[in-house]
Order: structure tokens, then C-alpha cells, then sequence
């Protein structure tokens, strides 16, 4: 693993640490982080609701708000068109039970991603044009549906999309089209689905009281919907900065005492019995239940939790989303065991990338494998779903290699595709998969940085001793998540006075203790086992900070993530 240092100015973290009163090493990690102020430091730590830029700042908000203020007042019915994932299901139930707290007639569609796929199609369209429904609002898609927006169009319907995917090059005649990325202010962090939904939910609130429609304290308590707002974007991978950061620190404050029958039946079937709920929480406990129906068949299961109104209902509903996350789990065992059969008889160890397709392997399914075929190789992965003629894939990329950009150079061979630098789905004619993989094979090759070799980006050294005065600090950044990871730092020539395979885990995790005079450590390296061989009495460790609750109080725990004989920091 190749340890990159995140560049620090001494100046500014001496600075920063005296000017909040903190640890100099802790005005490290800030200037790591390109802190180079006081102020903006405690803005980030406080996340006050109060600096969320206005939803109005959103184009095409005020058309949306006045429209459904229109559909309230004729009591016409008004389909919400969802997403079978995290993030589109917590979008749809969001608007769901917040449109009809404001008086609107709703019902709610997510499609099925193994008979419909993504997004809004022109079925969709005509099925809820015959049930009377006039005004169409999406959520987490709409922004590529230019067939299924025209469709409606030509039907007499009206459309509302509020998405948060990047701009195709034509826009889909909707009557409103909210998108962070047609505003500058939104565009360096754009929400998640939810985080849009949310907005609009916040405006139309305004409008209606504005209307004189709601009293004090009547309409949705915007508060409590938080929570399903902090879920979609942990869950989707949104940036944790500027608003996302402020919509899921609250929203992660709030989940623990959520007073929502879904979201609690939900954590207790993930175990999480803490008032305190943390990002890793959400993403590897909540969202993965969430998820499982989607990726298995229908996700209506998740949406009909999210919405629940009893406790018994939402207890039922969650421990069948439990029992089909381990049919999740279990299935994506099976197809990596296949891929990894397939790869020694059909791709040379001289390739840069990984391209398989198969006609049985589920389609909900494709993804997980591809990531952790990409992450065992070290290779970019494509997996495709062989079905109709046509070739239905999701891959993952793998250190520093743009596989957007790769997809893109090959775009005359696709149906369809969508993603970012790190993962895309994409769908072909299924004779074209293999020139597709010569394709993206020559595109890896062309790159002149292209590295198999995982990097680990560090934010400062320290000592031993220096870890436990700045647990609490750290914890003060959190949440962390995506474009606002972890902290890493490294404790160079440390004594290590043990190491073994843990006792849990199939022995295929690593313990550690570190040792400083009197100061020791136990720490724990995921899938580290196989190293053993190469601990040193002296090494330097590269770790992690994930902090937890314990009786009510923070529980700091030091994950393991890499180590190397000693030797000069670069």
C-alpha cells in the first residue's frame, strides 16, 4: 500500500491549534484537512441548521412549490416516482408522509430494478396515468427519463423532477427540473436524492404557510424527518460537506430517538441499541437491509418499513428485510466464488482490467461482486447480466483510474450508462461485450499513472501518547464519510509487544499491541492475518479513528489499517 502524507503548513496548524485551544496535533489534521482558519473550523464542528442556503436558491423550485400548491387546492392526485435503493427510498417515503401532512393525495411507485430497471420509464407513466394521477413528481432520477417525461407530456401529465445525477446534454421538457448542478452554491456538494426531497419539502412548507394553510404548528415537522435524510446520503455517498454535512449531523443526532416506527424496528433488527447512531452505522448496518430488497426483487418491502404507522407492522417488515439481506449476503458469496472460477481460466494475470459476463448471475448482485473483485485484484471490474439480447452491467473501479472517463471514450457502444470515477452500470448489445472489454482494456493500458497498488492517504504522525487527548477532538469532525473520510495518522517506530490472529473472524484478522513506555494500544487490522510474517518488534503503523458510545460515554477504538518496516517519513 503506498502512504501518501496530506500536505500540513506548520504555520497554520500552530496557529489553529492555539486559536481553538487544541492539541498542536490536532491543528495538524486541520490544516491536512485545508483548514486554514479558526472560524470556519467551528462553523464546520456546530452545522447549524441555520446556514443551509435557502431551497428557493434551487431553479425551478418556485415552479415546483407553486404547482403542488395547485394540485392541493384541486385535490388532484400526484404520483411520487421513487428509486429501489437507500437513497430514492428514503426520498419517495420522505415526500410521502411530509405531502401528506401539507393535505396533498399522494401514491408512491418505485419500480423494480430486476424487471424494470432504473428510473422513470414510459410504462410507469401510462400505469399511473390510468389511475387518475395528473402531476408526477420523481425523486432520485428523472434527469435522463427524456422518453417517459414526453410520454407524460403527450398524456396531459405534468412533471416534477427533483434528482440530483449529473446533466445529460438534453434536459427533458418537465415542468420543473431541480438539480443541484444547474446552481453554483449546490454544485461542489450536491445532496442526495433525500437532501433534494427534504428542500422541497422545506419550501412547499413555507409556501403553504405563507397561504395560510397551516397553522403554528401544523404541516410536517421538518425535524423529524432528518433522519431518513442522514440515511439516503451516508448511504448513497454523498460529500459530508458544506449542507450534506449540516442535513446528516442533525439527522444522525435525531435517529437515535426517532420516533418513527420503521426506523426503529429497522436499527433494532441491526442491533443498535445506542441513543448514539454513527455514519459507519448507517452504512454498513441500515442502509444494507434497506438496500436488499431492491437488489433481490421488489424493494417495495423497504418503502411499505419506511412508512410504516404501527410498531407490529414495522417489526414484521424489518426482520423480512433482515432475513433477505442475509439472502443478500449469501448469494453475492456465491456469484464472487463464480467469478473468481471464471478468472483463472479466463483472464490473463497481464490484464489491467476485469470483464465477465454470465446469463445466471443476479442482476441486483452485480455491483457488490464487481467491488469486491475489484478490491481482491486490484483490478476494475465490469460484471454483466447476459438477458434479451442485451448486456446489463455495473462495474467498480480500482485505485486511481477514472472508469467514467474510460466509459465515456467508448460511448458509441452502449444503450445506456451512468456513474462516476469509481462506479458505473451500463447497458450494450450483448455481442458487443467483447469489444467492449478489448475497449476498456486498451483504455487501462494507455494510462501512464495507472496503479494497481491501493494508496492510503495520511493526515499526520503522531505518537502513541497523543491519542488519547485527541480522540475527543477528532470525534468533534465526525460525521465521516464520503469527501470527508476518517482521520489517518501514523505512529512511526513503535514497539509492537504482540501480534496474533484475533480470535474472531476466522483468524483472518489481525491484534495488535503497541507499546510506548507505559502507554499500550490494542488495535485490530481487517483481513491482516496473512501478514503476520512480515511484523517487525518495530514498525510503522498506519491508523484509523472509529469512535463509539459506551454506557453513554465516547468509546474511542483504533482501527489497524496498514504498517511497514521503519524508515524516514517522505
Amino acid at each position: 500500500m503506498i502512504w501518501r502524507f496530506r500536505h500540513i503548513d506548520r504555520a497554520a496548524a500552530a496557529r489553529l491549534a492555539a486559536d481553538l485551544g487544541q492539541p498542536l496535533k490536532m491543528g495538524e489534521f486541520l490544516s491536512a484537512r485545508r483548514f486554514r482558519e479558526a472560524g470556519p473550523v467551528r462553523e464546520f464542528v456546530r452545522a447549524d441548521l441555520k446556514s443551509l442556503p435557502s431551497p428557493m436558491s434551487l431553479t425551478d423550485m418556485d415552479k415546483a412549490v407553486s404547482r403542488l400548491l395547485e394540485a392541493r387546492l384541486r385535490g388532484e392526485l400526484t404520483a411520487i416516482c421513487g428509486d429501489y435503493d437507500a437513497d430514492g427510498l428514503t426520498a419517495a417515503a420522505l415526500l410521502a408522509r411530509g405531502f401528506k401532512e401539507l393535505g396533498l393525495s399522494v401514491l408512491v411507485r418505485v419500480p423494480n430494478r430486476l424487471t424494470e430497471g432504473y428510473g422513470l420509464k414510459p410504462e410507469a407513466v401510462e400505469e399511473v396515468a390510468g389511475r387518475g394521477v395528473r402531476l408526477i413528481v420523481t425523486v432520485d432520477n428523472g434527469v435522463s427519463d427524456l422518453a417517459a417525461v414526453e410520454r407524460a407530456q403527450a398524456a396531459g401529465l405534468e412533471v416534477i423532477i427533483t434528482d440530483h445525477h449529473r446533466l445529460p446534454p438534453r434536459l427533458p421538457p418537465a415542468l420543473a427540473l431541480i438539480n443541484p448542478y444547474r446552481n453554483e452554491i449546490w454544485r461542489d456538494h450536491p445532496p442526495a436524492g433525500v437532501g433534494v426531497a427534504f428542500l422541497l419539502l422545506r419550501a412547499c412548507k413555507r409556501r403553504w404557510s405563507a397561504a395560510g394553510l397551516l397553522g403554528p404548528g401544523e404541516g410536517p415537522a421538518l425535524l423529524e424527518y432528518l433522519p431518513l435524510v442522514a440515511i439516503g446520503t451516508i448511504a448513497d455517498l454523498a460529500p459530508l460537506q458544506g449542507p450534506n454535512r449540516v442535513l446528516v449531523r442533525h439527522g444522525l443526532d435525531l435517529l437515535g430517538s426517532t420516533a418513527w416506527p420503521g426506523l426503529t424496528a429497522l436499527k433494532k433488527v441491526a442491533r443498535l441499541t445506542s441513543a448514539r447512531v454513527g455514519g459507519r452505522d448507517v452504512g454498513f448496518r441500515l442502509a444494507p437491509r434497506l438496500n436488499a430488497a431492491g437488489r433481490l426483487g421488489s424493494a417495495d418491502p423497504a418503502l411499505s418499513l419506511l412508512l410504516a404507522e404501527a410498531e407490529d407492522q414495522a417489526d414484521r417488515l424489518a426482520g423480512q428485510l433482515d432475513d433477505l439481506n442475509n439472502q443478500r449476503y449469501q448469494g453475492q458469496n456465491r456469484l464472487c466464488r463464480e467469478v473468481t472460477e471464471r478468472l483463472e481460466l479466463e483472464i490473463s494475470p497481464d490484464r489491467r482490467t476485469v470483464v465477465l459476463a454470465d446469463a445466471d448471475w443476479p442482476r441486483g448482485l452485480l455491483g457488490l461482486a464487481a467491488s469486491r473483485v475489484a478490491e481482491t485484484l486490484r483490478k476494475p471490474t465490469v460484471l454483466f447480466r447476459l438477458e434479451n439480447g442485451l448486456a446489463v452491467g455495473s462495474g467498480r473501479s480500482y485505485g486511481r483510474f477514472n472508469l467514467y472517463k474510460a466509459l465515456d471514450g467508448l460511448r458509441p457502444l452502449f444503450i445506456s450508462f451512468g456513474g462516476h470515477p469509481q462506479a458505473a452500470g451500463l447497458t450494450l448489445p450483448a455481442d458487443l461485450v467483447e469489444e467492449f472489454s478489448l475497449g476498456l482494456e486498451e483504455a487501462a493500458q494507455a494510462e501512464p499513472d495507472f496503479s494497481a497498488e491501493p494508496e492510503l492517504e495520511v493526515d499526520f504522525t503522531a505518537a502513541l501518547g497523543d491519542l488519547e487527548e485527541l480522540a475527543k477532538p477528532l470525534a468533534a469532525m465526525e460525521p465521516y464519510g464520503s469527501g470527508h473520510p476518517p482521520p489517518v495518522l501514523v505512529i512511526p517506530k513503535v514497539r509492537v509487544g504482540e501480534a496474533r490472529p484475533t480470535d474472531r473472524g476466522g483468524e483472518a484478522h489481525m491484534k495488535m499491541v503497541l507499546v510506548d513506555g507505559l502507554t499500550r494500544l490494542t488495535v485490530v487490522g481487517f483481513n491482516l492475518a496473512a501478514r503476520l510474517g512480515e511484523v517487525g518488534p518495530e514498525m510503522d503503523v498506519a491508523l484509523s479513528l472509529e469512535s463509539g458510545e459506551y454506557q453513554g460515554r465516547l468509546s474511542p477504538a483504533w482501527r489497524l489499517l496498514d504498517f511497514r518496516q521503519p524508515e524516514a517519513r517522505p
